[in-house]
């Protein structure tokens, strides 16, 4: 059995589904009590209610499963981190903690992290590549709880022997996202066109941002789980997404193709422009997931935005 924090959320149920298939048992921890596209699975998907940053409540989850693996996904998002930076320190790092103390206490044999690209600052000017050397300076409460775990993640595997991996997610693009974040635009101009209402895309028309579709990133944590020990020597990794980075404009155009009727204006956010300011005009490398686990993304920008309208086609009442 594995254990998925965050496994009723956007990326977490994809991922969640994606072990079920296997025909094993997963467990998931949240904060939501359930989904309705795991509840499909009966007795073989297992559920604990709590949070984060509540041991007590993290200690049971992992005792009661006895996961071998935990992909460790739970936390809260960029905009609601800088609203309530307490919270977010409680859920993000005191989290990560308790989640790798857990792991610790249980005998928990690997630990999948998810962190961001927000773990780089603004201070970047003259670079045109970031890779996974680049200097990381986060300027968000977000960027620099997930930096925090995964330097505590190294720390675990060093000291504990723990096998500790973790993505750098680019924004992630999919149906059914709920909460705010700087690159969330990416879906919403999609789920909220589709379903007739206008929309406003809060960055600049040539603001280009690092997307990935959220199949795309439930699957690399499958693989970067699954890839032999030997082979992990990076640790925590960049994914670059769709190549090139789509701009804003280039994103309204091709849902237009898909959806003629869809009314897409645009009204910059200072703080999603301040935060995407670090994408303009570099390259994000790739080459160390490329390379230890062979990662590839499958979906371009028109094809994740087919499959995301097929999505909405086939579960409106999931994203409602």
């Amino acid at each position: 059995m594995d254990l998925v924090t965050g496994g009723t959320g956007f990326i977490g149920s994809t991922l969640t589904n994606e072990l079920l298939e296997t025909g094993e048992e997963i467990a998931t921890f949240d904060i939501k009590s359930t989904s309705p596209l795991l509840e499909l699975y009966g007795k073989r998907w297992r559920h604990f209610q709590g949070t984060l940053g509540n041991m007590g409540e993290v200690l049971s989850a992992i005792q009661g499963c006895q996961p071998k693996t935990i992909f460790h996904l739970g936390g809260m998002l960029s905009i609601p981190s800088e609203q309530n930076p307490q919270a977010s320190f409680l859920t993000n790092i005191v989290g990560t903690y308790n989640v790798l103390e857990g792991a610790r206490l249980f005998d928990v044999k690997q630990v999948i992290y998810a962190s961001t690209n927000g773990t780089f600052g603004l201070d970047l000017e003259g670079l045109t590549v970031i890779d996974d050397r680049t200097l990381q300076r986060p300027f968000t409460i977000y960027g620099c709880g997930k930096l925090f775990g995964e330097l505590l993640g190294r720390y675990y595997n060093r000291k504990y022997g723990i096998d500790f991996r973790s993505v750098r997610l680019p924004a992630v693009v999919g149906p059914g996202a709920k909460t705010k974040h700087v690159s969330v635009y990416n879906s919403w101009a999609i789920e909220k066109t589709f379903f007739g209402e206008p929309y406003e895309i809060f960055v600049t028309p040539e603001t280009a941002a690092p997307i990935l579709y959220f199949k795309d990133a439930a699957r690399s944590f499958l693989e970067v789980s699954k890839a032999p020990a030997n082979q992990i020597k990076t640790i925590n990794y960049n994914l670059a997404g769709i190549k090139p980075m789509p701009t804003a404009i280039e994103l309204k155009n091709a849902i237009l193709r898909f959806i003629p009727h869809a009314k897409i204006s645009f009204n910059p956010d200072p703080l999603a422009m301040a935060f995407q300011k670090m994408h303009q005009g570099v390259r994000w490398d790739e080459t160390p997931a490329v390379t230890e686990w062979n990662w590839k993304v499958k979906y371009n920008l028109e094809s994740l935005i087919e499959d995301f309208i097929k999505e909405l086609e086939e579960h409106p009442s999931w994203y409602i």
